[in-house]
């Protein structure tokens, strides 16, 4: 269908092994927000194929710096792991269940050798995976409407709610729009496909409603005009604008509400520190985060758990701003707040695993963004578009709590990191 995709995936070894690495990574990709168990299924039928060729991976990391370049990235992904079990050593209270969402960045470390060591243009599988996972999950919704009405006209698919949709559907969009030739030289298709990628994943950002997710859109396209901006051209211009129309137009007309939503979390912002209202939406997280201040000052080596606030909201701890409806929110959903819901589960350790799993890889794709193999710049461009996304929604939503999306930013991280890695191994042997 595309004239380049071909050209793209063809892998130095056309094998079995390799034709299976990417179907499952394009199942992951494409299933992530409509498939549920996709992206789960997805990484551990990679870590059990990596089993099969763990001997071939360690020898090719080991070559060379390799082991000097990975193992920041094999520290980072333990730590989730090893902070959990500390605090639970620490508080000795033992719970297995709280290993499941962290052991995913664990199983991610023998993925990446088995990525590094086979090759595989991830960026280019993105490319792929993203408009399409785009498309599925606008058809779930479609195949769905009385999910859009349990959330209040909000767009959720059948096992992801807005807060969680919000943030992936925004950083999907951004994969093609990095995926967008704007010389118009590659394959027309190929531009059609991403540009139809681009226009369904801002009506469907738009239709989750999750303001969170919102603020970390221009962070991703300052990122993509920061390597682009020489390569413009005056077609290009024209196009987006047309796109920037057609987008406004169409969103004034099937979102009117958005607009005033957007606009809202000013109100809410500025109600709260009056406290004139404190259980709007915004006003919410920042009662919550302010309960979790106070929380995490009585505790701060070794946290609470999962479980383990609840005993302590009663607690005569807390100003005003700690609401009935605030406690019993943090205490069932925790506190809408990655590093916040880290400080309490699992002390200062929790927190340092949180950055560490920004940080570390986010550094690494800047190192290599402006790498002379185009591909190699791709994927830290990629990177680096996926991490903003995720640090700014984090500030309103936990995205690794959940199974899935720990699994997403392992297979993420992970086949980009590989991408890099072997460039660099592959150039050291030559």
């Amino acid at each position: 269908m595309f004239n380049n995709t071909l050209g793209y995936l063809k892998i130095r070894n056309v094998s079995p092994l390799n034709i299976l690495i990417v179907f499952l990574l394009l199942f992951g990709l494409v299933g992530f927000l409509s498939i549920r168990g996709a992206t789960n299924a997805c990484l551990y039928l990679l870590l059990l194929t990596s089993l099969f060729h763990v001997k071939k991976g360690l020898a090719f990391i080991s070559q060379a710096d390799g082991i000097k370049l990975i193992l920041p990235i094999l520290v980072t992904f333990s730590l989730p792991i090893f902070a959990i079990f500390i605090s639970q050593l620490g508080r000795q209270d033992w719970l297995f269940k709280a290993y499941d969402g962290p052991s995913r960045m664990l199983i991610a470390i023998p993925v990446l050798f088995l990525l590094s060591y086979r090759k595989i243009k991830f960026s280019y599988l993105i490319g792929i995976a993203s408009p399409l996972a785009i498309f599925t999950s606008a058809l779930t919704i479609y195949l769905h409407p009385e999910i859009v009405s349990r959330w209040g006209e909000r767009f959720a698919t059948t096992f992801v709610d807005p807060t969680a949709f919000g943030p992936y559907i925004v950083i999907l969009t951004g994969f093609c729009l990095f995926h967008l030739d704007v010389t118009f030289k590659s394959s027309k298709l190929w531009f059609l496909y991403q540009t139809l990628g681009v226009i369904t994943g801002l009506f469907l950002i738009t239709g989750s409603g999750t303001r969170g997710s919102w603020l970390a859109i221009p962070a991703i396209l300052g990122i993509w005009l920061f390597f682009n901006f020489q390569k413009l051209t005056r077609p290009f211009y024209i196009f987006s604008i047309f796109l920037l129309v057609f987008f406004t137009l169409g969103a004034s007309i099937y979102f009117p509400q958005a607009a005033s939503r957007f606009i809202s979390g000013y109100t809410e912002i500025t109600n709260w520190f009056n406290q004139s209202s404190l259980d709007s939406a915004t006003g919410l997280r920042l009662s919550m985060w302010k309960i979790s201040w106070q929380l995490f000052l009585h505790h701060p080596l070794f946290g609470y758990g999962d479980q383990g606030i609840s005993a302590y909201l009663n607690k005569p701890w807390f100003s005003a701003t700690a609401t009935s409806e605030a406690k019993a929110t943090i205490a069932c959903c925790g506190p809408h707040n990655e590093l916040i819901a880290n400080a309490l589960r699992s002390g200062v350790i929790g927190v340092f695993s949180t950055l560490a799993l920004f940080i570390i890889p986010f550094v690494f794709f800047i190192k290599n963004a402006r790498h002379y193999q185009t591909e190699v710049a791709r994927a830290s461009h990629l990177g680096l578009a996926y991490i903003a996304c995720m640090i700014i929604s984090s500030l309103s939503a936990e995205v690794f709590t959940l199974k899935f999306t720990s699994s997403f930013y392992a297979i993420i991280v992970t086949g980009l990191l590989a991408q890099i890695i072997n460039s660099h191994l592959t150039a050291d042997k030559q």
